[in-house]
């Protein structure tokens, strides 16, 4: 399992102070690019070198009970599982031990200079098992 932590800044949420619902998404984005480039370097020069990229093709998200400005976010992220071409990461957030939010992103492996699916590289896939859900 991988963890991030999070703050939730004003500029997360609406006039009431609560997060605004695409916002979670984005805290998802950072925390599986963190766990990535802890493994594989800056991002953006592994698309370059590998010709390879990920994208969500399915997001599932739970919203179980309202964020607010101010709240201290754990972040959990694991496999749940992997195909030949995608991950389905799994994602559960907390305030303190509380569940505030669950989701499953599916995220597939692509290759943007022959504009198509690509299988996962050995080397992340050797990664994973440290990600599998428990």
């Amino acid at each position: 399992m991988f963890t991030k932590h999070h703050k939730v800044q004003l500029s997360d949420t609406d006039v009431t102070g609560q997060v605004y619902y695409a916002k979670p998404l984005e805290w998802l984005e950072w925390c599986r690019v963190d766990w990535f480039e802890s493994h594989s370097g800056n991002f953006m020069d592994y698309v370059k070198n590998h010709q390879l990229t990920f994208f969500p093709s399915k997001v599932h998200t739970d919203y179980k009970k309202p964020m607010f400005f101010g709240d201290q976010l754990i972040i959990e992220m694991s496999i749940k599982e992997i195909k030949k071409v995608s991950f389905i990461f799994t994602y559960t957030v907390k305030r303190d031990n509380e569940i505030v939010l669950t989701s499953d992103i599916t995220m597939v492996c692509f290759n943007p200079e022959k504009k198509r699916l690509a299988p996962l590289p050995k080397h992340l896939l050797e990664k994973a098992p440290e990600l599998a859900a428990v």
